[in-house]
């Protein structure tokens, strides 16, 4: 009677996928068997483990994780800021007193301006898609 069930049927008499019928057949099995009976606990205790696992890398934090965060990263923007601030000033005067053509200068701001609007707006999309981004935490 023990060679008839085999360990898939064990596993799905496990899981609570078998029909009634043949859950019967494999407690009838597992009454006669001690071997059987060894085998389901190995399952269980495996089931129990694998159960535990998590795919969570453990978390690894160092002291400069923790400067990077209070002061690389906001000097980082700081700096960047101001330096961008100050090209489009520099920028917009020369722009301004420089001798070329009106019509010149209104192409060329249209573009600049339509250029800034796009960008803009790609970015702002692309921050309010990653927000509601189910698969923004899985890790690669």
């Amino acid at each position: 009677m023990y060679q008839t069930v085999s360990n898939e049927d064990l596993m799905r008499y496990l899981d609570g996928e078998l029909p009634p019928d043949e859950v019967a057949r494999v407690r009838d099995a597992l009454e006669r068997s001690t071997e059987l009976q060894r085998e389901l606990r190995i399952f269980e205790a495996l089931r129990k483990d694998i159960g535990g696992l998590s795919f969570d890398p453990p978390p690894h934090r160092s002291v400069w994780d923790g400067v990077q965060r209070r002061l690389t990263r906001p000097m980082g923007w700081i700096l960047f800021l101001s330096g961008a601030i100050l090209w489009l000033f520099y920028g917009a005067w020369v722009y301004a007193t420089s001798p070329a053509n009106p019509v010149e200068k209104l192409a060329v701001g249209a573009l600049t301006i339509g250029f800034l609007l796009l960008l803009g707006s790609t970015v702002s999309e692309r921050l309010q898609e990653s927000r509601t981004d189910p698969y923004r935490d899985i890790q690669r």
